[in-house]
């Protein structure tokens, strides 16, 4: 039997060892090393409390042995004492593609978040990961449209943007930040090394795919996605629910003649979970799969992604395209966007979405104001 501690038994040990950072120390981004453990564990603590939805962040010996595989690569801000004030990494997440990794979990210690800690460690991973991580092809971020903080730090670094997740998060996810209404994610991504192969086309979304491509230097073979779905395909699919977020994601690997069946299936058990948004990852490596668009069209989809690399080495192509539903009528947060190039994107997903809302009975969105 593992000697382990258990979740539970890592969050019983966080509460009652629980300490304040001293401030007013000088935080310096560095890698992780495995003595800083303990110290990202209370950071995930204060910042999460014990809701983060995954353990390795909560139990040390998990995330030293994940960034020992390079599941992560970690970032700290450690201050003189030894006291961990900042985390962020880039890490295995939601792509089935194991050379594609997230940018995010960055985070400060309340007592230090009035200082450039977090600039720091954003600096770091620009001049030692982005780019140099051993077995890293990809990286993409997701950031908040309430602010253009993570927008202005992204920007420059590499990263296009290619995407908008409307309504991603609860506004209780950001409670204390005076957010009203679901917030919204910019997707943003960087292609380092690329993956050639074929793309096809996905329909009447085809137009967003081919002008997203130009923001890398990407090497396919472009065809329209219009082909009859073979009678012997079996549709491959993978979902998740993430419970906190009101969210289902399904994955598509491969699109069968049974789509529509399993499409139908996918939305019914999204509702019987109380979903409030679904997200489709569509692989355009088979020439039939402006069919599965179409079938999303109908069922009130609208465009979300586009993600090179998002399938490399697991599925017929290696780019996928996300598109988005809303199972509920759902009031927005308001939307703000740093640059042309991610005002651009928004514009397009906002009018994608109005479409799907007049030509199908998409569930009505009201989007608030941008605050001042």
């Amino acid at each position: 039997m593992s000697g382990r501690m258990t979740r539970a038994e890592a969050l019983a040990a966080l509460k009652a060892g629980y300490v304040e950072l001293t401030p007013g120390q000088k935080a310096t981004a560095r890698l992780f090393e495995p003595a800083d453990a303990p110290g990202v564990a209370r950071l995930f603590y204060q910042t999460y409390g014990a809701s983060y939805p995954v353990d390795e962040p909560y139990i040390p010996e998990l995330l030293i042995e994940a960034n020992r595989t390079h599941q992560f690569h970690t970032v700290v801000a450690c201050t003189p004492d030894g006291s961990i004030a900042g985390h962020g990494a880039i890490y295995r997440s939601s792509s089935p593609n194991p050379r594609f990794y997230e940018y995010g979990q960055i985070m400060v210690d309340k007592a230090y978040r009035q200082t450039p800690a977090a600039f720091r460690m954003h600096r770091f991973a620009v001049e030692h990961l982005f780019g140099k991580a051993e077995g890293v092809d990809a990286i993409y971020g997701e950031a908040v449209c309430h602010h253009m903080a993570t927008q202005k730090m992204i920007h420059g670094s590499g990263f296009a943007s290619c995407g908008l997740e409307l309504g991603l998060m609860p506004e209780t996810a950001y409670a204390g930040e005076g957010v009203l209404g679901r917030a919204s994610c910019l997707y943003a991504q960087r292609v380092d090394r690329d993956t050639p192969g074929p793309l096809f086309l996905p329909g009447d979304w085809g137009g967003q795919v081919q002008a997203l491509m130009g923001r890398w230097e990407l090497s396919r073979q472009v065809a329209q996605g219009d082909a009859e779905v073979p009678a012997q395909a079996a549709t491959v699919i993978e979902s998740r629910h993430f419970a906190f977020a009101g969210v289902r994601r399904v994955t598509v690997s491969r699109i069968g003649a049974d789509f529509a069946v399993c499409l139908a299936a996918e939305l019914e058990a999204a509702r019987n979970d109380q979903a409030v948004l679904v997200q489709v990852f569509l692989c355009l490596g088979e020439a039939w799969v402006g069919q599965a668009a179409r079938q999303l069209r109908q069922e009130g989809f609208f465009f979300g992604a586009y993600m090179p690399l998002w399938f490399a080495g697991v599925g017929p192509g290696p780019d996928a395209v996300m598109l988005q539903r809303f199972l509920e009528p759902v009031t927005l947060a308001g939307l703000r966007l740093h640059t042309p190039d991610m005002s651009e994107v928004g514009q397009w997903v906002v009018e994608d979405l109005g479409r799907a809302v007049r030509e199908f009975g998409a569930p009505e969105v009201i989007s608030l104001p941008v605050p001042e």
